[in-house]
């Protein structure tokens, strides 16, 4: 039987720690589709008592930390310096 991205997404974050860059890589579509994916299982998660996770964006210049974005996407630029110099969140599963 056939899984679904978001299935196949739910199982890899299980066991592993991924930005939504490398999702995108492994599936070989548009991040923004990944987002969208991430969002929905946000939510599908929850009767399940299971949490997506986030390692927050960091700046690298100034060291800022986007805590408690309710963005999945990559920030584009710090709000405190302007960089655009920004780690990617990765996600997983608990």
């Amino acid at each position: 039987m056939m899984q679904t991205r978001r299935k196949e997404i739910t199982d890899i974050l299980e066991k592993e720690k991924l930005t939504a860059k490398q999702l995108a890589d492994i599936f070989q579509v548009e991040v923004k589709f990944i987002i969208e994916d991430l969002k929905h299982i946000k939510q599908s998660l929850k009767p399940f008592h299971k949490k997506l996770k986030e390692q927050w964006a960091v700046c690298n210049s100034c060291g800022f930390v986007f805590m408690e974005r309710e963005k999945l996407s990559r920030p584009s630029k710090c709000p405190s310096c302007r960089s655009e110099d920004i780690t990617e969140p990765v996600f997983w599963i608990e």
